[in-house]
């Protein structure tokens, strides 16, 4: 059986294990769509996703400096950031004009492509670093 991977960096290791398969991913969608449909179409999931990744990326780092300074801050600080994420986020959503080249479909296929690999990466990466401490 294969040994599977632990990791040793903390928060850094999860952002980095987190985001290499995420921007595959991306890449993978944003051409999909620039062949299937067109320029804008792959674009627009290119532009979706690394929003997502950005935004995943920001409560990463948020969270790994909190760790750091206030460790028993670390979850209170990681539900607050997502909450305000997702309420800024619906704000723009509803009163900043979507541009004309933007192709909802790939977009929203690229920020879903991006969020579900992200997660299940991020699942996985917290799995083995669990491991390290418990076992």
């Amino acid at each position: 059986m294969a040994k599977k991977p632990v990791n040793k960096r903390g928060w850094w290791g999860i952002l980095i294990h987190a985001s290499w398969p995420t921007f595959i991913g991306i890449v993978i969608t944003a051409v999909s769509f620039t062949l299937v449909e067109n320029a804008d179409a792959g674009l627009s999931a290119l532009i979706a996703g690394m929003s997502v990744w950005v935004l995943s990326a920001i409560t990463v780092l948020l969270i790994a400096l909190v760790w750091q300074r206030r460790r028993h801050l670390a979850i209170p600080v990681a539900m607050g950031v997502f909450v305000a994420k997702i309420v800024i986020l619906g704000f723009l959503l509803a009163l900043v004009p979507a541009p004309d080249w933007l192709h909802t479909v790939g977009a929203a296929i690229g920020a879903l492509v991006a969020i579900v690999i992200w997660q299940g990466a991020e699942v996985l990466i917290f799995i083995n670093t669990r491991r390290l401490i418990y076992s």
